[in-house]
């Protein structure tokens, strides 16, 4: 996602979800350009479902964590600039840390980022309180109803996204469809996840901690993931910040005509300002199994500082990340 230096501090929990995630760069990373790569190596053709079970779908989980909170924040800054409290259109034009508006398109709102990078949105539902601004928005009671078409800033491709995140107290529910460009496939969406948030910013202190269910599938050109993933999320601290992740997955599919799934999957990681603390706590851990033998599984090796966390199939390696510690 675009970096912006006047995102509000309480969206700092999307951003840093981001950089938990298997599949997003860490600070820590000495290879954060090539995160998610397998070994060198001839993989097999048919075995494309291997990396694609074990990352996309976090990424794509990611990815709308960082991009409904900033929407929000693009339509109050549109509506800012036009001096119109309905405004849901138009273009946004990023020059520097400052940007301009035009009030067109009337059919969606364009925003076009110093580099050339545009983001298109087209907003069908857009309710919530925004008076207290971006982040009292997205924290409270809303309905959000979106398409989104860009391209991340990571290996995933171009996705063109349908979006609907709604927050009722402490329960927000996502459902995401449309399309998105993995690994150079594309790749149909069909994704709900349902967070429940546990505890929340408190006084002179950050204490966040929500837990959340990934279900639904991914159709891929020769195979459909059916996803089944839970995640727990903490992140506290005052003068420092400490996020632990916790990610099971147990995601099943058909390819060639044989039968994978990942059982009692674990991935635990834990971070002090962005950089990898507690070793003893970093679990890569569960089985790849094609039918009811197993093929592989997930692992981690320290070698010297450097902890590499994986997916080992019958294709090869799947690297899920490197740290250094």
């Amino acid at each position: 996602m675009k970096p912006l230096a006047w995102i509000f501090v309480g969206l700092l929990v999307a951003v840093l979800g981001a950089c938990g995630s298997t599949t997003g760069p860490n600070p820590s990373n000495p290879n954060p350009g090539n995160p998610s790569n397998p070994n060198p190596g001839t993989p097999n053709p048919g075995a494309t479902g291997f990396k694609t079970a074990a990352v996309l779908p976090e990424g794509l989980k990611n990815l709308e964590q960082e991009l409904s909170p900033l929407l929000v924040e693009l339509v109050e800054l549109a509506r800012s600039k036009s001096q119109n409290a309905a405004t849901l259109t138009g273009t946004l034009t990023q020059s520097g840390n400052t940007f301009t508006y035009s009030s067109t398109p009337t059919d969606r709102l364009r925003v076009v980022w110093s580099d050339g990078v545009v983001y298109e949105f087209v907003i069908t539902q857009f309710q919530g309180n925004l008076a207290g601004g971006a982040t009292a928005f997205y924290k409270g009671n809303h309905l959000l109803q979106y398409s989104a078409q860009l391209k991340p800033d990571n290996e995933m491709g171009p996705v063109n996204l349908s979006l609907r995140s709604q927050r009722q107290g402490s329960t927000l529910s996502v459902s995401l469809g449309g399309t998105a460009v993995f690994d150079g496939q594309t790749h149909t969406l069909n994704l709900n996840y349902a967070q429940q948030v546990l505890s929340d910013f408190g006084p002179g202190s950050i204490l966040f901690h929500h837990q959340d269910t990934l279900q639904g599938s991914l159709q891929g050109p020769s195979f459909q993931i059916q996803v089944n993933e839970t995640y727990d999320f903490r992140l506290v601290g005052s003068d420092s910040l400490v996020m632990q992740t916790i990610r099971t997955l147990n995601n099943a599919w058909s390819e060639g005509g044989q039968q994978f799934r990942l059982q009692n999957g674990l991935i635990k990681r834990v971070f002090r300002d962005g950089n990898p603390i507690e070793l003893d706590f970093w679990t890569a851990e569960g089985d790849l199994l094609r039918g009811n033998t197993r093929v592989g599984g997930f692992g981690q090796a320290l070698t010297g500082n450097l902890l590499e966390q994986f997916l080992d199939t019958p294709s090869g390696r799947v690297r899920l990340g490197v740290f250094r510690f």
